[in-house]
Order: C-alpha cells, then structure tokens, then sequence
C-alpha cells in the first residue's frame, strides 16, 4: 500500500534532558518484566502554538519510577520537544484538534520511547521498552487535574 502523508508535520524533535539511574535489587530478579511493569509511569505534557509561525510546540516529561518510594531498578526520566506544522485546509475542526493534540503527542511520546529503550540499551536489564500509552485516558486525567487546580 501506497502511504499517504499526513496533514500534520513533525518539523523537528529534540530530547531536552535524560537521566538514568539503577538500584540494584538485594535479590536476583527472575522476571525482568515484572518489575518493569511494576513501575509508575508518569507522564505529562504541554501544547504552545506559536502565531508568528503557526506552529505548534509539544513538550512531553516521561518518569518512570520516579515516585517517592521507588522500586529497585530502574529509574528514568526523559523530556522532549516536537515541533509541528499543520496544513488545516479541508479539514473539520474534529479533525484539526484530534491531529493538534492527541497525534502530537503521540507522536512525541513515540519519540521518548526511542529514547529510554536507547538510554537503557546496556544497562543491567536490559532495554526498557515503555509500554503502549492509552492517550485518551492520559488526556481525561490532565483535564481532570488542571480543573482541580
């Protein structure tokens, strides 16, 4: 199949800050990906839309395992940076939001993961692989936590 590009345009992505830490476990780990999935993750984001370029900024923090009592492993922390452009001709407003926001960010955090397989790549367990993302949720509790403040 032939693909077709889409209306919206990553023009650029930078990784703006990695850290890496490991802690290792008193005992030895037979399953890697138990404790992996163990982790809280916590991800958060911010849209900006530039009118002198029409373009819009993404920032994404991922952390994982980065609460106040952590498990031992891994702990990580990546931020990122995308920059779009968006070609709104033809388009419902639907579908300009749904590509302005959730595509972005979905994109980014594509990007990110990238990122924290590679930052782990030779680390003691292994590449990290962050699990796939239900991005409307995630976009529920930011609305949720911002009408909180």
């Amino acid at each position: 199949m032939i693909a077709q590009s889409s209306a919206i345009k990553l023009e650029h992505f930078a990784v703006l800050q990695s850290h890496y830490e490991f802690e290792q476990p008193e005992k030895n780990i037979k399953d890697i990906q138990k404790i992996f999935d163990a982790f809280e993750i916590d991800i958060d984001f911010a849209h900006h839309n530039k009118d002198e370029d029409n373009t819009i900024h993404v920032f994404v923090k991922i952390g994982i395992n980065q609460a106040k009592k952590t498990l031992p492993g891994y702990k990580l922390l990546v931020e990122g940076v995308g920059i779009f452009s968006l070609k709104e001709e033809d388009l419902t407003q639907e579908k300009i939001n749904n590509l302005k926001f959730y595509s972005t960010v979905s994109i980014i955090i594509g990007y990110l993961r990238n990122t924290l397989s590679g930052i782990t790549a030779s680390a003691p367990f292994g590449p990290y692989l962050l699990p796939t993302i239900d991005i409307q949720q995630l976009f529920a509790m930011k609305v949720q936590n911002e009408d909180a403040n």
